[in-house]
């Protein structure tokens, strides 16, 4: 039996968003960015999972985003990074990788820029952390 692979799994979900089974699947939940990030997007090292990063419009639906993304990628090994409200480097990571959703355009790029930003505005209170650690 073959071994189930995080970049045929992508590769699943990038035709479900060229067909719009996952454009429906986002609308329905109110999701306002969705990307693949990490090994698996960038094509680097072995991956043994999906990360998928999402951005809601409103209350997350994560449980029923996160059986919509199984049934679609036919993988059961994705992990969701929920970008509301997460560290400025989790979103800056999650949002250089690949869009798979936007719910209007210019939304990821958008986001993608204020992500960025406000990691290079505040690298300096993480570097303060690390010299306080020591």
């Amino acid at each position: 039996m073959a071994v189930p692979d995080a970049r045929a799994a992508l590769d699943r979900l990038l035709a479900a968003a060229d067909d719009g089974r996952l454009d429906e699947l986002c609308e329905r939940l109110g999701v306002r960015v969705l990307a693949a990030f990490g090994s698996a997007a960038s094509g680097e090292g072995d991956p043994n999972d999906l990360d998928i990063a999402v951005g809601f419009l409103g209350s997350p639906r994560v449980l029923e985003l996160l059986d919509g993304l199984v049934a679609l990628a036919g993988y059961d090994r994705i992990d969701l990074a929920i970008l509301d409200g997460a560290d400025p480097v989790l979103r800056s990571e999650a949002l250089t990788g690949t869009p798979l959703f936007q719910h209007a355009p210019g939304v990821f790029a958008t986001e993608q820029m204020a992500a960025l930003a406000e990691r290079r505005d505040t690298e300096w209170l993480r570097r303060l952390d690390v010299e306080a650690m020591r």
